[in-house]
């Protein structure tokens, strides 16, 4: 299904069918931290809803993601090893938030987040840097996630529901099954629960061969209180928990060989608690509190000998924040966000139960203060300056290397004008940073053997810089209901940007077949530096068209990376595409339809040594069923076909061929 979206979109469902349309709104956006209409947001934000999440039926994240301009997803189809890019910049340079809390797990060559799509109600993608806002991490862009509750399920005049689900895929014989019960007690006290589970066989991709050592299992859930205890405050509490098992490569990004299997646990778990109270009386007040932790422990043991290694990464955090809405002089409206947040990241690595240096045993505790002014000028004029300060403090067990504590102070500066109420430009200029992760400071041990007595040996380098990205942006926004008929409407978009990313860290591997300064025999050291200058520049265009029975849409994603040092071309920047779709609606019969088409570019602006990609086209079909015989829509069907031509193709970030024809069936059923 595509999900372009030239702005944020809720669902607006028709009063006979409840088939969902699309249309645009206030409402809160998370990656932006702001409750405006998007179509005023000077930065690039997409929002894909509950409706679009249901019809594509995605298995994982990446799935829901592919329809975004200029935001792809590498690293094969095994979802343990998927990994997001966002304007050229990969997973590691990218923050992910799960119901406002920070998801800081990386490691090389494996997925950052772990959920069932199936429990998300909204996801959002800012790209571009945001540190002004969100501190060390956000150089590509943020990804928010937001999961569901119980007021999200409930239908008109319930008070107590359920809701079964079964769903096949035919790509990987992947079986889903899952059910909630959720339900209100009295008026104030909202309960979900929900549990998943999926269980797949190795993929078959579009070559007719079988990626194997694919298979998995995953067995999910959440819990969820919303609890609004008087007028104005409301209390929050969430549980998510999301567990797979599979014997897969070390790396999942290739295929599996006898010596690179592991049987392999994954294990990630969220809590968090949020207190928000908005003042009725007082448009000065409107407090939002939030306290999570979230931990990460994957468990491989290698099939070839046993050799067991356990990976864990604990964060735990809060962030604090006030809104205020103030009217100044000259007539000037401001709404001011102020805020502190804190959180600590706890990496623990063990081998046969031995410390392990190659992810070693280290803390991270960083400390941020910012304040954003959307500053609203007459009707159609809106500055928002924003400046946050961060302080970072990173150290390891033992006596690994030195300790490094330091500071960043992120700006922006975005503007809006609305020259009617149809159509606004848009500029702004925002910073960003990241600090070096608890790996790249601290690890240590053997990197890989080279013989008898030969082995390449990683060197701590404490001594690493952040990364800082400076990105420009100018864009045009149009949005004009009754376009052509009454009940229609038609959006359009235009971002360019150029983003300067200074201090890029990447891993330098220096074989040497005699003894060097960090490893007193033969084999070579490896080490992280800050290697590189990079720019990234390109743009991102949409159109859609909405009419009561049909509706059309198409975007196109553009970047070009340089190496600012050589002139080269960079590696990671993925290939042009083009995104077009095409449906209808038949509420008489409760059904909606649509085709999308994929059309990606060859990529052949690489650096020397990087190896081209071909394009290639894929076309999706999906058809959503409501009977409207059925009270309350309580049956849904979804089905859909991807890669309808069963191509056979190679995506440019990976290694794997993409899987072939997936046929996808989920039935739903609410009580």
């Amino acid at each position: 299904m595509l999900v372009l979206i030239v702005l944020p979109l809720t669902d607006r469902a028709d009063a006979q069918t409840g088939i969902s349309a699309v249309e645009l709104s206030q409402i809160r956006v998370t990656a932006a931290k702001s409750d405006r209409d998007p179509f005023t947001i000077a930065e690039s934000v997409s929002v894909i809803g509950r409706e679009q999440i249901e019809a594509e039926q995605p298995s994982r994240l990446g799935d829901l993601l592919l329809d975004l301009p200029n935001v792809d997803i590498g690293g094969g189809p095994r979802g343990a090893g998927q990994q997001v890019v966002i304007r050229g910049l990969g997973d590691e340079r990218i923050l992910f938030l799960l119901d406002g809390a920070r998801q800081n797990f990386d490691r090389a060559h494996n997925a950052r987040v772990f959920i069932d799509p199936d429990l998300l109600k909204q996801v959002e993608v800012l790209r571009g840097p945001a540190s002004a806002l969100w501190g060390s991490g956000a150089l590509g862009g943020v990804v928010a996630l937001t999961t569901v509750d119980a007021a999200d399920l409930l239908r008109p005049g319930q008070t107590v529901g359920a809701r079964v689900r079964a769903g096949y895929q035919s790509a990987d014989r992947q079986w889903l099954t899952g059910g909630s019960a959720y339900g209100m007690v009295g008026e104030n006290l909202g309960l979900l629960a929900d549990i998943s589970y999926r269980h797949g066989q190795d993929v078959r991709l579009g070559d007719g061969s079988t990626l194997e050592n694919s298979a998995f299992e995953t067995l999910s859930g959440l819990g969820k209180l919303t609890w609004t205890p008087a007028p104005d405050h409301e209390v929050a509490a969430t549980f998510q928990t999301f567990d797979e098992h599979g014997e897969v490569p070390s790396n999942p990004q290739i295929r599996g060989t006898a010596d690179n299997l592991v049987d392999r646990d994954t294990r990630q778990s969220n809590l968090s608690l949020r207190y928000a109270y908005a003042a009725s009386d007082n448009p000065w007040v409107d407090i939002s509190a939030l306290v999570y932790t979230n931990w990460t422990d994957i468990e491989e043991r290698r099939l070839i000998d046993r050799r067991r290694d356990d990976t864990e990464l604990q964060t735990t955090g809060f962030d604090l924040r006030n809104r205020s809405v103030i009217r100044g002089p000259a007539n000037l409206l401001h709404d001011v966000v102020a805020g502190v947040d804190y959180y600590q990241d706890t990496a623990e690595s063990r081998r046969d139960g031995q410390p392990r240096p190659s992810f070693p045993d280290a803390e991270q505790d960083v400390l941020g203060l910012y304040l954003q002014d959307e500053i609203s000028i007459g009707e159609r004029v809106i500055l928002v300056p924003g400046l946050r300060w961060d302080r970072y403090e990173s150290r390891s067990s033992g006596d690994v290397a030195e300790d490094q504590n330091d500071s960043n102070l992120s700006k922006k500066l975005a503007l809006t004008f609305m020259v009617t109420d149809w159509l606004s430009l848009v500029a702004a200029y925002n910073e960003a940073f990241r600090a070096p992760s608890l790996g790249q400071l601290f690890v240590s041990g053997v990197h890989f053997t080279c013989g008898r007595g030969c082995a390449n040996v990683f060197v701590p380098n404490p001594d690493l810089k952040p990364e800082t990205a400076h990105n420009k942006e100018i864009g045009v926004r149009l949005r004009r209901a009754g376009l052509f008929q009454p009940g229609d409407e038609g959006r359009a978009s235009l971002n360019l940007f150029r983003n300067d990313v200074s201090d890029f860290i990447e891993q330098l591997v220096i074989f040497a077949p005699r003894p060097m300064p960090g490893n007193p025999g033969p084999g070579g050291v490896s080490y992280f530096e800050n290697v590189r200058d990079a720019r990234l520049e390109g743009f991102e265009a949409e159109l859609a068209y909405e009419a009561p029975r049909w509706f059309a849409r198409a975007g196109y994603g553009l970047t070009f990376g340089e190496d600012m040092d050589t002139g080269d071309p960079l590696g990671g920047i993925p290939a042009n595409e083009l995104i077009l779709g095409a449906g209808g609606l038949v509420p008489s019969h409760g059904l909606s339809f649509g085709w999308r088409g994929r059309f990606v570019a060859a990529q052949d602006r690489v650096p020397a040594g990087v190896e081209e990609s071909s394009a290639y086209d894929l076309h999706d079909l999906y058809l959503t069923w409501q009977p409207p015989g059925v009270k309350n829509q309580a049956l849904r069907l979804d089905f859909g076909i991807d890669n309808l031509m069963d191509r056979a193709y190679l995506p440019y970030l990976s290694a794997i061929e993409g899987p072939g024809r997936n046929v996808k069936l989920t039935m739903a059923v609410s009580f």
